[in-house]
């Protein structure tokens, strides 16, 4: 019974971490709001582009025009969701800060994970509003299984999950590195690309797509959107099972690190 309570009291207090970094971050509610905003813009740009290869007759396979809109409502709204991780962690280990943290009750990567989940939850939540606002105006909604919702929902939280454990596992990296911000670069051009944060990774050549659907940074934001807006048990059972493991082995190695 014992071993209950203080499992239960070990894990509550990084809730607490969780929701507090939540209302520190709801507190600059007028810069969030106009982040988010930006994101709006993108869903525009990107729109009307694809409303002009749509019109040429080009077809994409799974994709109608307001579902690759849609597509990139999901996948903006994760990506810019985070924060800095990689330059947080980084600049922490080369200033000697994480000895700060290292004596203190909590393991460091944990709360670092809760509090950057903590805020990343009300971005996210800002910027799916504000990008779906722009997408229904110009393609309007897409039909959706509402008993399909928490599975999806489920499949953005793992991938944000697996996103903030990479980005931890190379912030750590400055321990050898010294300077990780190389790697945050190479990093964030991996997710929109091989991630398919742009476009889905079928309008890659078949080589291409084969290849980035074996690497993590897909599970990031390519399978979360696409069964976002073409939604398959079968797919989300695989991905499920997938991004868990990636996500083990990310953490993992973060907590060999330490």
């Amino acid at each position: 019974m014992s071993n209950t309570f203080s499992n239960f009291f070990g894990i509550s207090k990084y809730f607490h971490i969780a929701l507090t970094n939540a209302k520190n971050t709801s507190a600059y509610l007028w810069d969030m709001i106009f982040g988010s905003m930006f994101v709006m813009i993108i869903i525009f740009v990107f729109a009307n582009m694809w409303k002009a290869i749509y019109g040429t007759g080009v077809e994409i396979p799974g994709y109608t025009l307001a579902m690759m809109i849609w597509y990139l409502v999901v996948t903006e709204s994760i990506v810019g969701s985070q924060g800095k991780v990689i330059r947080e962690i980084g600049d922490e280990v080369k200033k000697g800060e994480i000895a700060n943290y290292l004596n203190k009750p909590y393991h460091y990567l944990l709360f670092k994970y809760f509090q950057n989940m903590g805020g990343t939850i009300f971005s996210l939540g800002l910027g799916f509003l504000f990008s779906s606002i722009m997408a229904y105006l110009i393609v309007g909604p897409i039909p959706i299984n509402l008993e399909t919702i928490p599975f999806i929902l489920l499949s953005i939280f793992l991938g944000i999950t697996l996103h903030l454990s990479m980005m931890s596992l190379l912030g750590i990296s400055a321990l050898w590195l010294e300077d990780p911000s190389s790697m945050e670069f190479i990093y964030a051009k991996l997710v929109f690309v091989a991630g398919g944060t742009l476009v889905p990774l079928e309008v890659f050549p078949l080589w291409f797509e084969q290849i980035a659907k074996i690497l993590p940074f897909s599970y990031i934001t390519y399978f979360p959107a696409k069964l976002a807006v073409n939604f398959s048990y079968n797919e989300f059972f695989f991905f499920c099972r997938n991004s868990s493991n990636l996500d083990n082995i990310c953490r993992n190695n973060n907590f060999l690190c330490l």
